[in-house]
């Protein structure tokens, strides 16, 4: 989650369907395996292709990262002659353009991957995992784990970042000043609107100052295909169901779930805080917060490391706890296990040297660049294990939260998440400025997501 673009800015209203028979068929081959588990796998030798390509969103730290992995000495051993051309910061449009022409990279990772998968344009890794001797599915967490999958397909093993997705941060400093107990945070909806009413500060302009909690930042923002849905976690409501592919987003959940965040934004102020967001460096996911202008943000593990890595000079003292959930789930204490993988494309001349990149990421080489660097951490549970959290002050939570959730969720298998979080954004905005009720926006939501899944040839 290294980059600071809007997830709204990803989620592009463009189509893949088709785009796989632009594709050239490919099907991959198991590579070779040492004889023990003590070594990676071996890449074939190089046939005339020597660079592999990999795209991604994130920036940050993120790509100084890898030129940091490429100095180490488990490097070579997993990709052989190979090296890794990376391109970061290039947007879904650019990937979704280059896929229809034709030219798409060898692998890409911080996608709507399952939008990807649904449409046939990925190598599959089944035979790949099966013939490792170092990368075995019960070395990860379950949930990690079968986000690569599709209706029985293996795309990919989770890699680059991958951990528990749902908590709370917040600026302990900030709630000081506030006169609220650091010690004593809110668990519920109508408690943390509390924190939020104290904490939001407008100038005698009414300009917005400083706020509490937006909703809608973050993790808040949308769905997003492997970190499920806010609004799913929080109300307990399994929103698309993967076997009949019946959608269910129109019903009192929703409507209470847009009730309850509209709260937040009366507060603020639609338009006091979309003029926050537009300041410079002020956008969604952390910006706002480094900036010691939003006291409280709602993200992953990943926002304690982050924090310390991009503003070491200035870090908000941080601290987490869990999502709010209503008053009636009061004991509710919910968690998603989530992240990232690395798809390979089909078309690429270098099936094994790929997914030879994917095994390396789970080396404690990369592991432990990743967590200094950018403040990620995989989903290997012995690394977990063993990991000190004391350099991000926070990401102790998510270590504890990994044995004391007591409500676990997963992301759900919908093969047009993207236009579900676009429509999901547009409609929201029509609630939050009065111009749609909650259960219209309900009604309308579910409507427009059973209507494109049927147009995307998901249904009959």
């Amino acid at each position: 989650m290294a980059t600071k673009l809007s997830r709204r800015d990803f989620l592009k209203a463009a189509s893949l369907v088709g785009a796989g028979s632009l594709l050239a068929a490919c099907t991959p081959k198991p590579a070779t395996q040492p004889e023990t588990g003590t070594q990676p796998s071996e890449v074939p030798p190089a046939t005339g292709v020597k660079t592999i390509s990999y795209w991604n969103q994130w920036s940050g730290t993120y790509p100084k990262s890898i030129d940091e992995m490429k100095k180490t000495a488990e490097w070579k051993q997993y990709l052989g002659e190979y090296d890794v051309e990376v391109k970061s910061a290039v947007g879904e449009d650019a990937l979704l353009t280059a896929i229809a022409g034709g030219t798409p990279p060898d692998m890409a990772a911080n996608y709507n991957y399952l939008d990807y998968m649904a449409r046939d344009v990925l190598v599959a890794v089944d035979q790949y995992a099966a013939a490792s001797k170092n990368i075995k599915k019960e070395d990860y967490f379950e949930g990690n784990w079968n986000l690569g999958m599709y209706k029985g397909t293996l795309y990919g093993i989770p890699a680059a970042e991958a951990f528990l997705r749902y908590g709370t941060n917040y600026n302990k400093q900030m709630v000081i000043d506030a006169g609220l107990n650091p010690d004593s945070p809110p668990h519920t909806w109508d408690e943390w609107l509390e924190w939020h009413k104290t904490l939001t500060k407008v100038d005698s302009a009414g300009n917005l100052e400083q706020i509490g909690l937006d909703p809608t930042d973050a993790i808040g923002e949308s769905l997003w295909s492997t970190d499920g849905w806010l609004y799913q976690v929080t109300e307990d409501v399994t929103w698309f169901d993967e076997n009949t592919g019946q959608f269910n987003i129109d019903n009192p959940q929703m409507v209470d779930y847009m009730n309850t965040t509209k709260k937040f934004i009366d507060v603020i102020g639609m338009d006091n805080l979309a003029g926050l967001r537009k300041a410079q460096g002020m956008g969604t996911w952390g910006g706002s917060f480094n900036a010691w202008k939003q006291a409280i943000i709602m993200e992953g593990y990943w926002h304690p490391g982050e924090t310390v890595n991009e503003q070491p000079e200035h870090t908000p003292p941080n601290m987490a706890t869990w999502i709010p959930v209503p008053s009636s789930r009061k004991d509710a204490k919910c968690q998603l296990a989530g992240g990232h993988m690395i798809m390979i494309f089909k078309g690429t001349k270098a099936p094994d040297a790929c997914y030879a990149f994917t095994e390396f990421y789970s080396s404690k080489a990369a592991c432990d660049i990743t967590y200094k660097m950018v403040g990620w951490l995989p989903a290997v549970k012995s690394y977990i294990e063993k990991v000190d959290p004391t350099p991000y002050p926070g990401l102790d939570f998510y270590i504890r939260s990994a044995k004391e959730t007591t409500n676990w969720y997963k992301s759900l298998a919908c093969p047009i998440t993207s236009f579900v979080a676009n429509k999901f954004v547009e409609l929201r905005e029509k609630v939050y400025r009065d111009q749609m009720t909650p259960e219209a926006m309900a009604t309308q939501l579910q409507k427009d997501c059973e209507d494109e899944y049927k147009n995307a040839g998901f249904s009959s």
